[in-house]
């Protein structure tokens, strides 16, 4: 039968992310409960405080974790996970630890034993809490949850030391402001007089899928879905914003997935509409909807910090998509030069220098990289330069090497103006 239609286009549904590369490998430490094993149910089990590796939902529930676990236990342990890969394709690889501690207390060893385990893959890092019995707060979070952004920081700061560099998500459950302005700013956290906290590789989600966490015991009412949020940045590439409104839409009628969003306080975003300009400005993230497009979609990518530029153009990483390029390209650039570590090099004999051609070969091997990640549309531009003054005779042997990104920019918002004319 003809169609009266004439054009009939469908939004396509997300599958895995076909890059397929090690920059999409997450992990989650989260909340929980040891699950016992059970051979006549075929449940293999999960003690707490082990790492565990996933590639889809079906792995999980042979540990023990399914919705039923969740349920029973009063945690969002599956939920989180199924969430994941829900957004981010089932194939993509996730690690997964369960702990049963304070949000702001794993990341001295329950995290940093995570990435051992993992051997250092895990590229970002959500971490979820359970707000306690008796909660206090400090500007409209969850002490444990405020106290964790300067500590996630510090662990990512290790991660990059030990070359293993690992952005954190935190769920920002039970946000708890009366209004925005109660709420804390994210980007310009105080730690002492005059000085702010520049968490520049960290995020707190507030977001929350209204109505599967409505009927929820209370605990589990005011979470926040780190697994959306984890599994939309697996979906995009390094250099991508999970607020592109292009393949972002998170909502799925079907599953009555993100039919209603909502804050962390469980309350629908639109309780909080005269606020939620407020809330974007000071580095919550969140889901919104656009007026004349259906589903929901993540408000921005912001981190823990404010945005800062020097006199010489150079910037700091206030989004995560800045956070993941520069972490990338460290990863890529130490991959490429390793090989080189302890190999002899000749030196101009009259200064015992660096001839140029050889700076120049060195220089070569990391432009490499950077063109590779420019013909793959993740940056604008890379330089690397090389001292040629390194010192490569005398103990410490050091070649000098700085690099230079230029990243890909981002449209937050597109501004016009409309208006009726008699001609053009």
């Amino acid at each position: 039968m003809a169609s009266l239609k004439g054009v009939n286009i469908k939004r396509g549904i997300l599958g895995a992310n076909t890059a397929g590369n090690d920059d999409a490998i997450c992990g989650l430490l989260l909340y929980g409960v040891a699950i016992a094993a059970n051979s006549s149910k075929g449940i293999a089990g999960l003690a707490l405080n082990t790492t565990v590796k996933l590639r889809n939902v079906a792995e999980a529930e042979a540990l023990g974790i399914t919705a039923d676990y969740d349920t029973s236990k009063k945690v969002s342990v599956y939920r989180h996970i199924s969430e994941f890969f829900r957004i981010a394709g089932e194939g993509n690889t996730l690690y997964v630890r369960l702990h049963n501690g304070s949000i702001d207390t794993v990341f001295e060893e329950q995290a940093r034993q995570m990435i051992a385990d993992a051997d250092g893959e895990i590229r970002i890092l959500g971490v979820s809490g359970q707000i306690g019995s008796e909660p206090t707060y400090k500007n409209g979070l969850p002490t444990e949850v405020y106290n964790a952004i300067a500590k996630a920081q510090d662990f990512y700061d290790f991660t990059f030391e030990t070359f293993r560099p690992c952005q954190v998500i935190l769920e920002g459950y039970g946000f708890n402001a009366a209004n925005a302005t109660e709420a804390a700013d994210l980007r310009n956290l105080e730690v002492s007089a005059g000085v702010v906290l520049e968490a520049f590789k960290v995020s707190v989600c507030i977001g929350q899928d209204y109505q599967s966490a409505d009927g929820l015991n209370d605990k589990q009412k005011v979470r926040a879905d780190i697994g959306t949020m984890l599994g939309s940045l697996a979906y995009r590439e390094v250099n991508g914003n999970i607020g592109e409104v292009q393949g972002g839409n998170i909502a799925n009628a079907a599953k009555g997935t993100w039919i209603k969003a909502g804050l962390s306080d469980h309350k629908p975003i639109s309780e909080w509409d005269s606020y939620l300009e407020t809330l974007d400005e000071k580095g919550y993230i969140f889901a919104i909807h656009y007026a004349g497009m259906s589903g929901f979609y993540w408000n921005n990518d912001y981190t823990c910090t404010p945005v800062i530029r020097d006199k010489d153009g150079y910037f700091n990483e206030y989004t995560i998509s800045y956070g993941r390029v520069l972490d990338k390209a460290v990863r890529d650039l130490r991959t490429a030069l390793l090989p080189y570590v302890k190999s002899s090099v000749t030196v101009d004999p009259e200064t015992g220098k660096l001839p140029k051609a050889t700076a120049a070969y060195f220089e070569a091997v990391g432009d490499q990289v950077f063109e590779r990640m420019i013909s793959a549309g993740l940056i604008t531009a890379g330089k690397t330069t090389v001292n040629a003054d390194s010192n490569l005779m005398i103990t410490p042997r050091v070649l000098e090497v700085s690099f230079v990104v230029v990243p890909t920019g981002c449209i937050d918002e597109i501004k016009g103006t409309i208006n009726l004319k008699t001609n053009l």
